[in-house]
């Protein structure tokens, strides 16, 4: 009886966000984040194992939707070059530096995790800000859409790797290198034996668009299930499942909607659920920001640098840099994976946390006064921007 009462209320909650979320025009999933911090500093909601329970099923969904949102094969067949060219660069720059400045201070695992987690910019939240500030005509969204899709495999596939280590009772190589190479068999086979057996055969027939949505969450189940069998990370099973899905897309066209409305649900309360999780009497405050302004800093050096050397602009490296800081749902994914791993502590899944709502607010600000920042930039630096 207390466990649905509970339900209730985080229903209700979510339904207030939502509507806040309408009138101040942000991303709703921040601001899910933040009502769950707001209600857990309160001392409500934060035992109800329900919630729990959902917010992991909204994890899954949201790495499925991530999944989802572009097809990988599809981004293979097309060749992008130089985006791909462009995320490799960032990301390995932003992870590598990041891993280096984190061990100082943290054991090399927390580090790793962390330094992964701080490296993604949510690709949601990006285009959000940038749709409500009118500024989508300025920033090229179709190149930070594709950096944003192959940072998504990338960080998913090392997640996937990592988390194999942290369980594996043998050599970390070993592990390492039997990760990288089941990862990529269930790519393979995510692809060329399931996607070719409904293209070829299943789908010839008609098939109502509800029971293509019963097939894309058993298709999601499928690969979750084989990835946990493997040794992998329930997320890299349910991203390759989203890729999977995200082919279907072109033949029935309402199945995004429909996936849209029914993983919504679920993703909110995983968000609401992280935030429930955060624990804001530990944070040290000087801490926070001085993570806060290196990972700002060296991702947008990384994103600079990638995009630099792939398309040799100074205007597209600034703005897409420049539009691609916020953190978000992959980051939040990543530290709460982590934590309920024992990866790391909790202390870490209420900085990522806090992290990730500074990094929008900060990335909103910086948006909003791009051209002129641009601006200044050209006249001060002896370089043609």
């Amino acid at each position: 009886m207390i466990e649905f009462l509970g339900l209730a209320v985080a229903a209700l909650a979510l339904c207030i966000a939502s509507i806040i979320s309408l009138k101040l025009k942000v991303p709703p999933l921040i601001v899910f984040l933040l009502i769950g911090m707001v209600v857990g500093t309160l001392g409500y909601l934060q035992d109800n194992a329900s919630i729990a329970f959902i917010g992991g099923l909204g994890s899954v969904m949201l790495l499925f939707a991530i999944g989802t949102e572009f097809s990988i094969y599809k981004l293979f067949k097309t060749g992008f070059f130089r985006e791909i060219q462009a995320a490799l660069i960032e990301l390995l720059l932003s992870f590598a530096i990041l891993y280096m400045i984190f061990s100082i201070w943290f054991d090399p695992t927390t580090a790793m995790i962390i330094a992964l987690a701080f490296s993604i910019t949510s690709t949601g939240i990006s285009l959000k800000l940038l749709q409500e500030l009118g500024l989508t005509k300025k920033f090229d969204i179709h190149l930070i859409v594709k950096i944003s899709v192959i940072e998504d495999l990338i960080t998913v596939l090392v997640f996937a790797i990592i988390s194999s280590i942290s369980v594996s009772s043998g050599s970390p190589i070993n592990a390492v290198i039997i990760s990288f190479f089941v990862s990529i068999f269930l790519f393979i086979i995510a692809y060329y034996l399931f996607s070719a057996f409904l293209d070829r055969f299943l789908f010839r027939f008609d098939i109502k668009e509800e029971d293509i949505l019963m097939l894309a969450l058993g298709t999601l189940l499928l690969f979750v299930s084989i990835a946990s069998a493997l040794g992998l990370s329930a997320s890299f099973g349910a991203y390759i499942a989203g890729s999977v899905v995200s082919v279907w897309k072109e033949k029935w066209a309402a199945l995004e909607n429909d996936m849209r409305k029914f993983s919504y649900i679920f993703i909110s309360f995983f968000f609401l659920s992280v935030g429930l999780e955060v624990n804001l009497a530990n944070v040290n405050v000087s801490m926070l920001f001085l993570i806060l302004a290196i990972i700002l800093v060296v991702k947008f050096a990384g994103l600079f640098v990638g995009t630099q050397v792939a398309f040799r602009s100074y205007r597209t490296s600034f703005f897409t840099s420049l539009g691609m800081l916020s953190r978000g749902e992959l980051s939040l994914i990543i530290a709460s994976a982590a934590v309920t791993s024992g990866i790391i502590s909790q202390y870490f899944l209420t900085i990522t946390a806090l992290a990730v709502l500074l990094s929008v607010v900060i990335s909103a600000i910086l948006l909003r006064f791009s051209s002129d920042i641009y601006y200044v930039l050209r006249i001060k630096l002896p370089m043609h921007m």
